[in-house]
């Protein structure tokens, strides 16, 4: 049924609730202040179409009914969530300013508040005629209508965006309403008539919720597009109403797509990247490792095309059943390996502590390397196998750091370099054409090819100690030194790897000989011209700090100082490598020799791994001309300091 309806129309007797399919409220500035300026320039006598909704009824008949003896009916927002969401709190706003005028718009206030806020249910209790999806529902009731907001603060994406949302539309309504009392009080009646009564919506109501699968894709709220997991989803229910007998998989669809959502959000993952992210990284692990044959959400459509099951609808079923199931467990996965250090990660190994917490440790080092999504296929493809195994999962997870660092920040390759091979492991894994001993060996002798022992065991970039300080990785390096030196004396690191990440390089690495000596004896008595050259930005002469501004050019007996002198030293400092340093009396040449040696020993039995004589076997001719379609380049990830 196509109809076209006031606002008063639709909100007549309905109760509206956004399902957990759907993905959050994801309006921002920009929609926000282009609907209120719409509404702005809309003239008293004109109406102005606004775009379309999608009903279906709930499957919950309760009867509701309130103080008043109106009966309501549930239904279901299939489109146009985002726009009813953001009139609902413009409505809401205007009412509260309303309240404080003349008593026929206090009335008006209390008559908005019920007909498009929430009204009292005959037995007592509250019927919101607007409820969210699950995740967001009571943020919105307590901190977003609430006469007396509660004290949470948003937890999640879109109840951020509630916030921010609210605050935009209570600013914009003060400043139009507080100029004038008459001319305020008249501005807000006149908005509300403008949204009442002269806004037009086209309303299709639907039995069936899965046939909207292939309307709802052009049917996108204003300036924000389908994404392709969205896409996929609404195929998946078109599909399930194509199929020759009745059938389950819309409800499935439903279902796993509201657990999909729930990770994504829960991890911080809300853009269309993090979406289409999961979507390529299952779709490599389980369909096609080949990259450059992915083509988002089309890829799902054209292999589970009905073109291609004709006659084979069952089949078909069993596929696309398998297909979202498996989804499904892979955004949880991937929502694991990039916030590993949420309250609900790696649940599934909860029942073995000691190894889930190296687990959350490792994953995180993965994360801080910034080259996580080259190894995502193989993670979901170990972790959906042995679901229950951690130990399996820990030992893939150490090698993929131990190749991130190796191959992508030691030998600086681009970061597509080797991936074909990594992803057809995690394919054969997945499919179950390779053992986990065969994939683990495999994987160890593509590291070895990409960077063997020899090339690792010599100093960086051929022995150049310029170019330590530009390094990538040099943050990386020196913060896993920090922990492996906290952890010689029982501790971890003071120091989070956020607050080194949010400062600039310059802010959090020292030159302990500085970068300029010329009005210190100290340092021109140890170092000419030449060496300073040599020197000064050498992996011997760099540490982590916090004070590099009060270090300057001081002397190093100065720099280093004691646990009683006054300011900042690096004997009072947060770092263990810094503390390391007083166990110096002098710091020259042979100094930064000595601790470049050390710091390089280190290194080789940190990422060190052993491999057979079989690597060649394993690398293709596209592990070295596969186009980068990766989205772990440098500093894509949020972590990479380069």
């Amino acid at each position: 049924m196509n109809n076209v309806v006031s606002l008063d129309d639709l909100f007549h007797k309905r109760l509206f609730r956004v399902p957990d399919y759907q993905r959050g409220y994801s309006w921002e500035h920009q929609q926000i202040r282009e609907f209120l300026e719409d509404l702005e320039l809309l003239p008293d006598s004109r109406y102005h179409y606004t775009g379309t909704v999608v009903l279906h009824e709930s499957n919950d008949k309760k009867p509701r009914m309130d103080t008043d003896g109106n009966a309501y009916a549930l239904v279901d927002i299939v489109d146009g969530q985002q726009r009813l969401t953001t009139i609902v709190m413009v409505l809401d706003e205007i009412r509260r300013s309303l309240s404080t005028f003349s008593d026929t718009s206090k009335g008006l206030s209390q008559g908005i508040v019920k007909n498009f806020v929430s009204t009292q249910e005959i037995s007592g209790q509250p019927l919101f005629k607007l409820s969210l999806n699950s995740d967001t529902d009571h943020f919105f009731r307590n901190r977003i209508l609430a006469e007396e907001p509660g004290v949470e603060g948003p937890q999640i994406t879109s109840e951020r965006r509630l916030a921010e949302a609210k605050k935009q539309i209570a600013e914009y309504i003060g400043s139009k309403s507080d100029a004038d009392v008459g001319d305020g009080e008249d501005w807000l009646r006149s908005l509300y008539k403008k949204l009442a009564t002269q806004l037009r919506f086209s309303l299709y109501e639907v039995e069936d919720e899965a046939e909207v699968g292939v309307i709802f894709e052009v049917m996108n709220d204003r300036g924000k597009p389908l994404t392709d997991l969205e896409k996929v989803k609404n195929y998946l229910l078109h599909v399930s109403t194509s199929l020759v007998f009745s059938n389950d998989l819309g409800n499935a669809v439903n279902s796993a797509w509201a657990e999909i959502l729930r990770q994504l959000m829960s991890a911080g993952l809300v853009s269309s990247d993090d979406e289409d992210r999961l979507l390529r990284s299952h779709w490599l692990a389980y369909h096609n490792p080949q990259l450059r044959r992915w083509q988002g959400s089309r890829s799902v459509k054209q292999s589970f095309g009905l073109r291609n099951y004709a006659g084979r609808h069952q089949e078909l079923l069993n596929d696309l059943l398998a297909y979202t199931e498996g989804l499904r467990e892979s955004s949880i996965i991937f929502s694991d390996a990039y916030q590993p250090n949420r309250t609900d990660a790696f649940a599934s190994f909860k029942s073995d502590s000691k190894a889930r917490a190296e687990i959350v440790d490792w994953s995180t080092k993965l994360r801080r390397t910034g080259y996580l999504a080259t190894f995502l296929p193989l993670l979901i493809a170990v972790r959906r196998r042995w679901p229950e195994d951690p130990d399996k999962y820990l030992m893939v997870l150490k090698l993929c750091e131990t190749f991130a660092f190796r191959v992508y920040r030691w030998s600086e390759y681009r970061s597509n370099s080797g991936q074909p091979t990594v992803f057809r492991l995690a394919f054969q894994l997945a499919t179950v054409a390779r053992t986990y001993e065969e994939t683990l060996q495999a994987l160890k002798d593509h590291l070895a090819y990409w960077c063997r022992d020899d090339n690792f065991n010599d100093e960086h970039q051929g022995g150049d100690p310029n170019v330590w300080y530009r390094w990538g990785g040099l943050r990386y390096f020196l913060y896993e030194y920090e922990i492996a030196l906290a952890s010689q004396q029982g501790a971890s690191p003071i120091v989070p790897w956020g607050e080194l990440t949010s400062r600039d390089l310059k802010e959090t690495v020292e030159h302990i000989l500085p970068q300029s000596i010329s009005h210190q004896s100290y340092w021109r008595d140890r170092f000419n011209r030449h060496q300073h050259q040599s020197y000064v930005h050498d992996l011997g002469n760099l540490t982590l700090t916090k004070h590099n501004s009060y270090y300057q050019n001081k002397p190093f007996p100065e720099k280093r100082g004691s646990v009683t002198a006054e300011g900042h030293c690096y004997a009072k400092s947060p770092f263990f490598l810094e503390r390391q340093l007083t166990e110096l009396d002098e710091w020259n040449a042979a100094a930064i020799d000595q601790r470049r040696a050390r710091l390089l020993e280190w290194a080789r039995g940190r990422w060190a791994v052993e491999s057979s004589e079989s690597s060649a076997g394993e690398i293709e001719p596209e592990d070295q001309d596969e186009d980068n379609n990766e989205d772990d380049v440098a500093g894509v990830d949020g972590l990479d300091e380069s």
